[in-house]
Formats: C-alpha cells, structure tokens, sequence
C-alpha cells in the first residue's frame, strides 16, 4: 500500500494542470525494469562474446590449420610415390621396394598356400601345474646364453655393456 504523505504536500491552488506527477514511484515497476535491462545486457555479452570466440576460431583455424605446409605437401607425396611404384631399397645389396597393393597381394598368396615366414603353427600352452612341476621355463640354450652373459657383465643396454675377454 503506497502512503499519501498528503500531510507534508504543499497544496498549490493555481497549479498548471501538467505539472508534475505527485504519486509515489512504482517501486516493482522500476524494479522489474530494472532486472529486465540487466538480463539484457548480460545477454548481448555474452552473446558478443559467444561470436567473437566463434570468429577467431574460424579465422585460427583458416589461417593456421587449414592450409597445408609446401614441405608437407611434398613429403606426402614422396611418401605416395614410395607406396605406389617399383624401386630399389638398398641397390647394391639387391633389395627393391614393391607397391604397397602388389606386396599386400603375395603375402596374402603365401598365406593361402602356407608359405609364411613366421611361425603360425599353434603351440601348447603350459598349466600352471606343469610349471610347478618343473618343467623349465627358459630353453636351455636360452638359459646358457643369459648365464654367460651375466657372468661376463654384459647389461641391457649396449652403452653399459663391456668385454672382459
């Protein structure tokens, strides 16, 4: 309920009839007014900032990342050449590099007549209660070869690794 405060109003008998407004202010008005300006300038902030994060990214990505390097260009294309023709790998030793299609068609052909070069055969794989039983884990060539190679000092890695002959 708005006071009148009509016991402190100076009463103006000659007043112009579009004088000023004596009421009260609309306090949920000016508030509601108030609170829709702020979501609107909160909304075009973020807005314009939205679309200038969109907008140099665009311009990031045609100016850095869409356009391909003159020297990747030209390694991919080397690359290509690599993979789709005939040549020699190592010419003296008699090594020659074959299309990448025509390779992938003979190990396919070896694989069909049985030919491969690496060990495809399956092989039994030991229970637990045959390696309890003692059966050796390492060959025994295996086993030798690590023997000697501890004894003589020999490491993991061939910077470290010395001969004591």
């Amino acid at each position: 309920m708005m006071a009148d405060h009509g016991q402190y109003r100076e009463e103006f008998p000659d007043e112009h009839p579009y004088s000023y407004d004596h009421q009260e202010p609309k306090g949920s008005l000016l508030f509601l007014l108030f609170g829709m300006s702020v979501a609107l300038v909160l909304f075009i902030a973020i807005g314009v900032q939205f679309y200038y994060d969109r907008y140099r990214e665009q311009q990031v990505y045609e100016s850095v990342l869409a356009p391909e390097s003159n020297q990747l260009r030209d390694l991919r294309a080397k690359e290509d050449q690599e993979l789709h023709s005939y040549g020699y790998a190592d010419k003296p030793a008699g090594k020659v590099r074959l299309p990448i299609e025509r390779a992938m068609e003979l190990v396919a052909q070896e694989a069909r007549e049985n030919r491969v070069k690496w060990p495809t055969a399956a092989y039994a794989v030991k229970t637990a209660a045959e390696l309890a039983a003692g059966a050796p884990a390492v060959s025994q060539p295996g086993a030798a070869a690590a023997n000697d190679a501890m004894n003589q000092g020999a490491g993991s890695s061939p910077a470290v690794q010395v001969n004591r002959k």
